[in-house]
Parts: structure tokens; sequence; C-alpha cells
């Protein structure tokens, strides 16, 4: 093959046959390739002194309508090397203009999903939030989620003579919905069909209610909102919160944070260094709770123990295994542990047959009547100096007179919402709640500073009493009774009506 081959432009059979010439000199063959859009040059010389200028081909090349998109340059070679003697063949002399591919289908998602990038644009200051920075998005049902899109035409191209070649147009996507997907009737718009995160993988676009995180929740991850089921299989660091509408569930441990849900809550523990926040309208399990609030719609259950918490249950609250020491705990349906109280004697507060919602809507009342109490107590002492001043210069009259003004609106303003707290107070209805069960069971012992709230009775234990044992309210002297075990199940009217009968038989 001679010197001035170009082996990615070898011509195929096919090609149409423009030119064939044959002179003493040497014998000249154009041809173009298949698709018409390049012009191939072959020559055998047989007399190199006389053989084919630059201005001979280029006028070939036109009589046969090529005179556009040559190559000057490949010319004047291909004719240099024809007078040195060169065989040539297969030398790209022009090339028309390819048709450009069109763009393929495709999908545009309109929501965030699982695989979304991170957006640390940050705020208006350039702050990012790198704890509040995951990426997918919620949907809810009858959302749009995605569009597909039919393939495109590209740009048409032209062949060496100026023939137009026809555009190619892309591949049509192909895209299946999954579950909780459905495509419109024309199928070009993706509609979510339940709530929940949006998947996209091999061409099926889903909605799933599962949200996993296989390892820690930290940084890499940022904390979580999402109205499925969050599932996490490693620890929450803390700072890191979690909110999950239909429940929580973390393999490990959990830090300072937050953890809220509309469903149950499971962890295996969390210290949340007095500011980590259980709230959850299911069950909650743990193995362990250690410096928590916990606001539970359901069952707290706890396998070892539950330490200087603030623990509120509609329902019970049971550590059957382990113990509750220090802090609060209030239950409506009863409260169970094997210990309660430490050897230190630090105050542990027990509170059973109590719905909190309503015991902590009654207290903020209350608080807020203190606080307007306090409040006008203290604009009536301040009042009492002013009044009492006479003769002042008449600047400092004007001064003591705007005082005097603006702390007797504000202590009329006080008495009228006080007015109103009063009013709330006597009107507050408590709710009848037929699993209320003013009981605490002790499987092993009640240690000394624990301090029971039963309905009217408040008794603060002063020796350790070993068990078992279930206490209630003793409502004959406002005080408590210590009777034999019976499953937190047993209702107190029931153990009631019992004990009054015995006491009665015994008389």
């Amino acid at each position: 093959m001679s010197p001035s081959t170009r082996p990615d432009d070898k011509a195929k059979t096919e090609g149409k046959i423009l030119v064939e010439k044959k002179t003493p000199a040497y014998e000249l063959r154009l041809q173009t390739d298949e698709m018409q859009d390049r012009v191939l040059a072959f020559i055998t010389v047989v007399d190199a002194d006389n053989t084919l200028s630059p201005s001979e081909l280029m006028d070939l090349l036109a009589q046969n309508g090529i005179k556009e998109n040559l190559d000057q340059e490949e010319i004047a070679k291909f004719c240099s090397n024809a007078a040195m003697g060169i065989n040539q063949e297969d030398v790209l002399l022009a090339k028309g203009v390819e048709p450009s591919a069109g763009r393929d289908g495709w999908l545009e998602l309109t929501v965030r999903t699982s695989d979304s990038e991170v957006d640390t644009s940050g705020d208006e200051k350039g702050n990012v939030d790198m704890r509040t920075r995951y990426a997918f998005a919620n949907v809810e049902i009858g959302q749009q989620v995605g569009i597909i899109h039919p393939p495109e035409y590209g740009e048409p191209g032209v062949t060496v003579n100026g023939l137009p070649i026809p555009a190619t147009k892309g591949a049509e996507l192909e895209v299946k919905a999954g579950e909780g997907v459905e495509l419109d009737s024309e199928g070009n718009c993706a509609i979510a069909t339940k709530a929940g995160l949006v998947v996209f993988d091999e061409c099926v676009l889903s909605v799933t209610e599962e949200f996993l995180v296989s390892g820690d929740v930290d940084l890499s991850i940022g904390n979580i909102d999402f109205n499925g089921f969050v599932e996490v299989r490693g620890d929450v660091l803390d700072d890191f919160n979690i909110r999950a509408r239909k429940g929580i569930r973390v393999t490990g441990c959990v830090g300072a944070c937050r953890l809220e849900s509309e469903g149950p809550v499971e962890v295996g523990g969390m210290n949340g260094l007095g500011c980590g926040l259980i709230r959850c309208r299911g069950d909650l399990r743990a193995a362990y709770l250690n410096q928590v609030q916990v606001e539970c719609w359901g069952n707290v259950v706890v396998s070892r123990e539950i330490r200087n918490s603030s623990i509120k249950s509609t329902r019970a609250i049971l550590v059957e295994s382990g113990v509750i020491t220090g802090g609060d705990a209030v239950a409506l349906d009863g409260i169970e542990a094997k210990r309660f109280g430490a050897v230190s004697g630090s105050r542990t507060l027990l509170t059973a047959g109590v719905y909190f919602p309503e015991a902590d809507g009654l207290q903020g009342l209350r608080n807020k009547q203190t606080s307007y109490n306090e409040q006008i107590q203290h604009i009536a002492e301040a009042l009492g100096p002013l009044a009492e001043r006479a003769n002042l210069p008449k600047a400092l009259q004007e001064v003591t007179d705007q005082r005097i003004r603006l702390l007797t609106e504000r202590k009329t303003k006080l008495e009228n919402e006080n007015i109103t707290i009063e009013a709330e107070l006597a009107s507050y209805q408590v709710d009848e709640h037929p699993s209320a069960n003013p009981k605490i069971n002790v499987t092993g012992t009640l240690m000394e500073g624990v301090v029971i709230h039963l309905g009217e009775a408040v008794k603060e234990i002063k020796l350790e009493q070993n068990g078992p044992l279930s206490i209630i309210e003793n409502r004959d002297e406002r005080g408590v009774r210590f009777i034999e075990h019976s499953p937190l199940q047993i209702k107190t009217t029931e153990i009631e009506k019992k004990v009054v009968a015995d006491e009665e038989e015994g008389d």
C-alpha cells in the first residue's frame, strides 16, 4: 500500500464510480463510498513525468458536480505522490456532511430521587446546612413524578455532490411503570399512586414507602424527612434528626437527636444527653433510654433500663426485666419494671392512670396563670413608688407619667388574659379513658426516693421494699395500697372491689 493510503477511509465496493480514466501516463478512478458522502481516488502511475495535475483533478471532480467540501491539501498531496511515481488507493479527496444522530427518548424526572445529587448551593448568604441536605423528595398520591420525552431527529446530511441525506431519529426509551406509579393514557406522563420515595432503576419508575440507610446517619446522609418508613442499619449520630410518617427502625444506637413518626419507633438504644426526643404515634421499643424525652401514643417497651428520662405514654410503660431510675414516667395504662429508683435515692417520679396530653394541656394553662400572676404582682410593685412621686420637674414628671401609663396598660392586658385562662381552667374537660389503669407493678425492688402519684394520692417511698407487688390508690384514705402482684392488664377497679370485699369480710 502506498504511503498516502488512509486505512480508516477504505471505500466499499458498493460505492458509485464517477470517473475511470486511462492514459499512457496513468490510470485513474474516482468513486464515492456507499453513503455517497465521500470521494475516494485510485491511481496507477505509468509515466511520472506526465501524470495528473491538481487543476486537472479538480476539473474532473467539478464535471461530476463535486465542487465543495474539497480537501485541497489532500488533492495536492495526491498529485505530488503521483508525480513521484507512487501508486495510491482509497485517498479521500472530498467529504460531504454526515447526518447527525437524533437524541434518544429520555425521562425527565420532575422530583428528586434517591440517586439525585446533593444540593450544596446554600441560602442567599451562601450558608449550607450540611445536616439538612439529603437530595430525595417525598411525593404524594397524584403528583407528577416524570415526563417521558419521545426521540428527536438529528440534523440532515449532504452528499459530496450536494444531495440531502435524511436525518436519523434517536431510539425510543421504554419506561415501565413499577409499584406506586402509573402512566397516563398517552404514556408520556408518570403519576404517583402512593406516597413515598421515587426510584428509577433499569427503566422501571416506581415509588417506595421504605427508605433504607445501610450505614450510619451522619453528614453523608443528613437529616431525613420522609413520608414512608425509614430503616437505619447503623447508628444515628448526635444532632441528626429523622421524621418518618410510617415508622422508624434503627438497628444501632441513637445520640442526641429527634425521632418523630406517626407510626412505631424501634431503636437499639438512645443516649439523648438531655436533649434527645422521641415522639411517635405507635409503640416505642428500645434496649435502653438514657436522658431522653419521650412522648408516645402507644406502649413504651424497654428491655434493660430507662435512666434520667421523661417518659410519657398513652398506653403502658414496661421494663419487665430492667430498671427505671431518675426522671419521671407517666402512663395511662400502668407502669411495670423489675426495679424502680436507685441506691443513691435519686428522685424518680411515677404517675399512672393519667392521659398525658390532657395533663400537659392543663399544666400549661396553670403555668400561664402563674406567669401572669407573677407579672401582675411585679407591675403592681413597680407602680406603687411611681404613683407616690410628687412635685417632680416637668420633664421628669412627663417621663414618670408615661411609664405609669405603659405599666398600667400592660397590667390591664395581663389581667384580661388571666380572666381568659381562669375561664379555660374552669371549663377544662377531661375525657373518660376506659383503658386507664392507675397501677404500678414492681417485680423486683422499689427503692428509697421513688415518688408515686396515683389518682389523688402522692406517696414518697422512705424505705426500700421488695416485690413482686402491685401498687394502687387507696381512695378511702387518700393514700396507696401495696398489694399482691397481679398482671398489669388486670384493672385497679377489679382489684379494689376484691380488696374492699376482703376487708369487709375480715371485719
